[in-house]
């Protein structure tokens, strides 16, 4: 049973590691157009369940992958490996017009395990953002007669994370994550004149290429209350780090009505590989736990991400700073009532409220969301199937702008295995 189980993990993370490329990009939002896109949200499907709280939690059957010194949490003879993904339906209005869109992707890849007893290490492969929009308009021009517009991009970033925790004592543990992250993101910029057939229509093509290492630390304090009681508490660090950049540029003039398989007519500007540079800012992140042994718990999370800085290929973008506060329980009916299966579920429910870092017509973006979820456990083996649900909204309708509804389906298994027991003969 053990190995059949073994292999059934190794199958898992083999098709989602041959999956996870094609996955990513599959969003569609307006606002992707933006520098590096829409960022996923980061976490296991636990812990988006609760609201995206982590930052203070610690967990031998979870990867953290909010804080890494999480990671102590494992305990120092077994194998813990997760696999998720995440399938969405968006809902874009404006006062006159509605349209809906569905995707899916991978959600993240991970495994950990203990190096020492006070050494804990862990692989993630996780998305970091994604750009993905088609944005079409069109005007009246005298004596031209009707020009459309089609502004569309595709792609986003990915990252793989190799992270550590470092145990001071029971309390006390630090961690270090390093990152790389990599990714192609294409936008391209049409104008059509369809009533005149002597002006010629335009299209420009960018293609960015970014790849660079990313660090982050963090720290996890757990303070025990009484024997089934601990208050915890958790810091990250994020410093600002620099992505490189290969941009491809093409700008020519065509005659035809279809963008790519047309009469050029002639290049107006062409480059290749130019050499660029991207900065992802710093961030800082504080939570507070509190967690009754086996029966619930309950966290709270925030986060802060210097974009108001960010310059997105030496250009200087108008970003605010993202601000994002989280809140979440978890609660467990009887951890070990084998007769009655559904007083073993863990049930979880959470709400979280973002500023995202944009400003359009003098109007802050915000993203509000809220959460429930279900781990719910195998018979006869410490593996979860964690199940979770999400409903939120983001931006407005006024000022001529863009409102998002979303309605999000997370779907993950965490297993957890004793790998590093020796065995005994008599």
């Amino acid at each position: 049973m053990i190995y059949r189980k073994k292999l059934l993990f190794v199958l898992t993370i083999l098709l989602g590691m041959a999956s996870f490329g094609y996955s990513q990009g599959t969003v569609t939002s307006p606002y992707s157009f933006i520098g590096l896109g829409d960022s996923y949200a980061k976490g296991n499907i636990r812990a988006l369940s609760m609201g995206g709280v982590d930052i203070a939690l610690r967990s031998p059957m979870y990867i953290n992958m909010m804080n890494p010194a999480g990671l102590s949490g494992i305990d120092s003879l077994s194998f813990v490996g997760s696999v998720g993904v995440s399938m969405n339906n968006s809902t874009y209005r404006t006062n006159d017009l509605e349209s809906s869109f569905s995707s899916a992707n991978i959600n993240h890849l991970a495994f950990a395990f203990p190096v020492t007893r006070w050494w804990k290490t862990g692989v993630l492969l996780l998305p970091y953002s994604s750009v993905g929009y088609e944005v079409n308009d069109f005007d009246d021009i005298d004596n031209v007669g009707r020009a459309e517009y089609l502004y569309d991009g595709d792609g986003g970033m990915d990252a793989i994370s190799w992270s550590n925790a470092f145990s001071v004592n029971k309390r006390l543990a630090f961690g270090i994550n390093s990152s790389y992250y990599f990714g192609k993101l294409e936008h391209s910029r049409t104008v059509n004149f369809p009533d005149s057939a002597y002006i010629f229509n335009s299209l420009v093509k960018e293609s960015v290429h970014l790849n660079g290492l990313f660090f982050e630390l963090g720290m996890q304090y757990h303070l025990p209350l009484n024997a089934n009681n601990t208050l915890g508490f958790g810091l990250t660090y994020g410093n600002e780090s620099k992505l490189n950049a290969e941009t491809d540029y093409a700008a020519v003039t065509y005659l035809g009505d279809d963008t790519y398989n047309n009469n050029t007519v002639d290049t107006i500007r062409v480059w290749e590989k130019e050499k660029n540079s991207v900065r992802l800012p710093y961030s800082l992140g504080f939570g507070v736990s509190w967690v009754k042994k086996d029966k619930l718990t309950v966290a709270a999370d925030f986060r802060f991400e210097n974009w108001k800085d960010f310059k997105y290929l030496d250009s200087q973008l108008d970003l605010s700073n993202k601000l994002r506060a989280n809140i979440g329980a978890e609660f467990i009916p009887e951890s070990n009532n084998l007769s009655a299966y559904w007083k073993m579920v863990h049930y979880r429910m959470g709400f979280r409220y973002e500023h995202l870092g944009m400003k359009f017509a003098d109007s802050e973006m915000k993203e509000y969301a809220l959460s429930v979820g279900f781990g719910l456990p195998l018979r006869k083996s410490q593996t979860f199937v964690n199940l979770g649900f999400e409903l939120g909204q983001n931006g407005t309708v006024e000022k001529g702008l863009i409102q998002e509804r979303f309605f999000r389906v997370m779907l993950g298994v965490s297993i957890k295995e004793t790998w590093f027991r020796k065995s005994k003969y008599l």
